[in-house]
């Protein structure tokens, strides 16, 4: 069989991820909007609804991940990707016709039970880079995520304000689309299925005792830290506007002040790694988790669209260190014929943190208003940090995975 040219395989993935990404996340800005255009009658109804379209996508995903995962090792990644991939543009351009916010939210949650592009892509990466390589790949691949998300919503956000909010999900379709013929004919995976021997079945406690220690630490941690990024996403595009509300742009603001936040956030996703090198992991996500908190008090006091950009910008350089570092030490924790198993679990809960998150945004901003959502999102972080010190420095010295999840090359 042919050698793979992995960093050809890096490099499409890397391409086919940003148009893919760029497309999911250029309707997330306006979806408030779209919902009002939709039949929604007021903020509150558009805050509820978007929280719903958000929580439900993610909850049919945190339920479909670890099933696509374990599908992936047993008949390949590729084959997942192009199914993630299909699935994601097709439903998007379904967005596009929804006649209620009903429907809307049944396109998305269909879209999550199908979609996963990001761990079907962090898979394939994970089984087909040599090991000493594993560390930066992954890092590109995270930092093709954060550009994606940087550059989507600004286009998404133009896009509406020129020619309406229906007009962002055909052109959404059309980035996964060139994505999907990318996927199909120009990334290779050299697949070899691992068979387990006849009559011989993993154990329950087996199969428990694979997500323990160090792997079900990070599990936990990337599902909190989700919970934390996503509990401001319903409330943004309303904050913006109740801080100018006679500004005709407010979807390009809304997009300009998601892509500041994710273009810093590339920036550190790409530097993550050499920190990682020379402090370890576990630290460097200590240090991140710990930013968030310090940071996401300020954007409650914002009184201006600038110090909100400003504001959310500067997070975004500890948020992008976050999940680089916990993907790192996933893949390292985790033997190659099982990270397809893996990373569908993690992506389960990173979903549930998905899931929740927002309705504990609207639920906070309904209740208490929009600025107390970032103050009880720095208490969220608080507690991540507490954990990651008590819990998973603990683990990690015990099973001496210190050295091994730290050494990656550049």
């Amino acid at each position: 069989m042919p050698a793979i040219n992995w960093k050809r395989n890096v490099a499409v993935l890397c391409t086919a991820q940003l148009l893919t990404l760029i497309g999911f996340s250029s309707y997330f800005p306006i979806i408030p909007f779209y919902m009002m255009e939709l039949g929604a009658e007021s903020y509150e109804q558009a805050l509820s609804l978007n929280a719903a379209f958000s929580s439900t996508a993610a909850i049919t995903m945190m339920i479909a991940s670890p099933i696509w995962g374990t599908l992936a090792d047993r008949y390949g990644r590729k084959m997942m990707m192009v199914r993630a991939t299909l699935g994601g543009a097709v439903l998007s351009f379904l967005m596009g016709l929804a006649a209620s916010p009903e429907q809307l939210i049944v396109l998305r949650a269909l879209q999550g039970a199908l979609a996963g592009t990001m761990a079907a892509a962090m898979t394939l990466i994970s089984t087909q880079t040599p090991e000493d390589r594993l560390g930066v790949s992954l890092g590109m691949m995270q930092t093709v995520q954060y550009a994606g998300l940087a550059v989507g919503p600004l286009i998404g956000g133009i896009t509406s304000d020129l020619f309406g909010y229906r007009a962002v999900f055909p052109v959404s379709a059309s980035l996964q689309a060139i994505s999907l013929a990318l996927s199909v004919f120009v990334v290779k995976e050299r697949f070899v299925r691992v068979e387990q021997p006849r009559g011989k079945h993993r154990s329950p406690r087996e199969v428990i005792g694979a997500f323990a220690g160090v792997t079900g630490v990070l599990l936990v941690v990337v599902g909190l830290i989700r919970l934390t990024t996503t509990s401001v996403t319903p409330i943004m595009s309303l904050y913006v506007q109740s801080i100018d509300p006679t500004n005709p742009r407010i979807g390009t603001l809304a997009g300009t002040i998601s892509s500041a936040s994710a273009v810093t956030s590339a920036i550190a996703a790409f530097l993550i790694g050499r920190a990682g090198d020379k402090l370890g992991q576990r630290r460097v996500l200590l240090i991140c988790v710990l930013g968030m908190m310090v940071l996401y008090i300020p954007l409650a006091y914002v009184t201006s669209v600038t110090q909100l950009i400003v504001a959310y910008a500067a997070l975004g350089l500890f948020l992008g260190g976050t999940m680089p570092t916990a993907n790192a030490l996933l893949a390292r924790s985790t033997p190659s014929e099982r990270r397809g198993a893996v990373f569908g679990v993690s992506s389960s809960f990173q979903a549930a943190g998905r899931s929740v998150g927002p309705l504990i945004g609207a639920g906070v901003a309904n209740q208490w208003g929009m600025p107390m959502v970032f103050l009880v999102t720095s208490g969220f972080c608080a507690v991540i940090a507490a954990g990651i010190v008590a819990v998973l420095n603990k683990i990690g010295a015990a099973s001496k995975a210190a050295p091994v999840l730290a050494h990656d090359e550049h």
